[in-house]
């Protein structure tokens, strides 16, 4: 219950680090993700940031529910190693100099009594103005060189992370935080890092499943952890373009235009056994997609980088110039230049 959760009623406190609690962010009815946090607006020195306090409650419901053979001590375990490896991989992307994503700006714990819970572990980040899906949803039609400004933002900053071996896993429109001009990717919470102990490494994929890639909605696995984690962050990175230009994902066109027998839904044979079926849906995407998009010159270049950054067969995902290497494969150098050459030459034709 609300009443009895510590972490649940933070407003009107002072934490120990001199940052005043002064609201509640409440989230919108459709947003993901937030199920084990609660989120805040504080204040310190005339500084608003953004509170990420760890909600310890529905671990233990987790806990306490019927057929669950894992105690207490073991998901509150697992909660507190999610809060210290988001806090540690913050550390590493600012010691790495990664300018593109929103860490931790500082982090703590708290004691609030008079509840049963009484430890709060939090984290403070500089607050955003917004998400892309809140702001695509404001303004439908966004000039298209900010579009391309801040999709290379986000390439870029994917590109950093993978540079440091970490993998977003979880890169979706709330997850590009708007700050003044500038785009960040937001959320490490999901992430996964070959330098640290993260609680989803070995997870096939820790995101969000509506923004997966078709071979995890498949259900097939693979073992090297670059292959399948680079994989999914190409594709989610296309798919993010997609999301951009028509507001709907790659992933969703993908299953408008499968039929339903051999959806990820119904069928559960081999991914390979139906892989034909996903290929064809895909260029049907790829369709819709490029009728969003007015102008030959942008129709034609985003429709290459989406076709290569979310083909369905991932061996064939990422720049040409790059398959089959494990060193290039992936790299998004070729992703970020071209989207920079987007930009300056729409923006150059507006100024005309």
């Amino acid at each position: 219950m609300t009443e009895m959760n510590a972490a649940e009623n933070l407003v009107g406190l002072t934490l120990d680090s001199g940052w005043s609690v002064v609201g509640k962010i409440i989230r919108a009815p459709k947003s993901t993700g937030g199920f084990f946090s609660v989120c805040y607006r504080v204040s310190k020195d005339g500084e608003i940031c953004f509170l990420k306090a760890f909600n310890f409650a529905p671990f233990f419901n987790v806990a306490n529910s019927g057929g669950q053979t894992r105690g207490v001590v073991d998901v509150v375990s697992e909660m507190l190693e999610a809060y210290k490896y988001e806090r540690d991989l913050s550390d590493l992307c600012r010691n790495k100099h990664v300018t593109k994503v929103a860490f931790v700006r500082e982090s703590g714990e708290q004691n609030v009594v008079g509840y049963p819970i009484t430890l709060v572990p939090y984290l403070i980040f500089d607050s955003a103005d917004g998400d892309v899906r809140s702001q695509l949803s404001y303004a439908a039609k966004l000039e298209t060189a900010w579009k391309l400004e801040s999709l290379h933002s986000v390439a870029v900053g994917l590109k950093q992370l993978h540079t440091i071996d970490v993998s977003h896993q979880d890169l979706k429109p709330s997850n590009v935080l708007l700050f003044k001009d500038e785009s960040k990717i937001g959320d490490l919470g999901r992430s996964s890092c070959l330098a640290l102990d993260s609680p989803y490494r070995d997870m096939a994929f820790a995101g969000d499943v509506t923004y997966a890639p078709p071979e995890i909605l498949y259900r097939e696995v693979e073992a090297d952890w670059r292959k399948r984690s680079f994989a999914a962050d190409t594709y989610m990175l296309g798919s993010l373009i997609v999301f951009y230009f028509s507001t709907l994902t790659m992933t969703a066109l993908l299953r408008k235009n499968l039929p339903d027998d051999v959806s990820w839904q119904q069928y559960h044979g081999t991914y390979r056994d139906v892989c034909a079926y996903v290929v064809d849906a895909f260029q049907r995407s790829l369709d819709e997609f490029c009728s969003c998009i007015e102008g030959e010159f942008l129709r034609a270049e985003l429709r290459t980088m989406v076709e290569y950054l979310c083909h369905p067969l991932p061996e064939r995902r990422g720049h040409p110039k790059g398959l089959g290497s494990e060193a290039t494969q992936h790299d998004l150098e070729r992703v970020v230049s071209r989207l920079d050459f987007m930009h300056k030459k729409v923006k150059h034709s507006l100024a005309r």
